[in-house]
């Protein structure tokens, strides 16, 4: 693929739902246009993607405004409102992993930096896989939070940069304390 110091641009692929929950445990709230902000500093230009379904539609409601704000800020949202359909049955967990790893790969192809802020042991094959092709990665989740959130050790180990964003303050919003 191509070395890190030829890349023209990053893509950032963010799992709403690690992003939630990272929230609830950390009890601080991620500032996106900082993330994107910080690989801009270099010159490139960033392609955020944020993957988020909507279980219902009054979850659906309570998330339109943040939908709304994401576009506003060129930040692409891809997930699932078929909640009213007959045949939608929705995946519990990891329902988006599939459409993030496909965009990945893509985005790979095109010689990208990827940003994956995210954690779930099925991503690991995936991230195996770019590593085999060469393609930097740059992991952001966080260590300090239960098992079942944090990213497992394979996967912080095969990512290029690893930011554990409990022990990094740059990328939340001002504490309101």
């Amino acid at each position: 693929m191509t070395e890190m110091h030829d890349v023209a641009r990053t893509t950032l692929l963010i799992d709403g739902s690690h992003v939630d929950r990272l929230r609830s445990k950390l009890g601080r709230v991620l500032d996106l246009e900082r993330l994107i902000t910080h690989f801009e500093k270099d010159g490139r230009a960033v392609a955020a993607h944020y993957y988020r379904d909507s279980r219902d539609a009054a979850e659906q409601g309570r998330l339109a405004n943040f939908f709304d704000w994401l576009s506003r800020h060129n930040i692409e949202r891809y997930g699932a409102d078929d909640f009213n359909q007959p045949w939608y049955v929705r995946e519990r967990y990891g329902s988006n992993l599939v459409h993030l790893a496909v965009d990945a790969m893509t985005a790979a192809r095109n010689g990208d930096h990827l940003v994956l802020l995210a954690s779930d042991a099925k991503l690991i094959p995936l991230v195996r896989q770019l590593r085999r092709d060469k393609v930097s990665v740059t992991l952001f989740s966080s260590l300090s939070v239960p098992r079942s959130i944090a990213p497992p050790p394979p996967l912080t180990e095969l990512a290029d940069h690893f930011i554990d964003l409990a022990a990094d303050d740059r990328f939340f919003m001002p504490s309101s304390r």
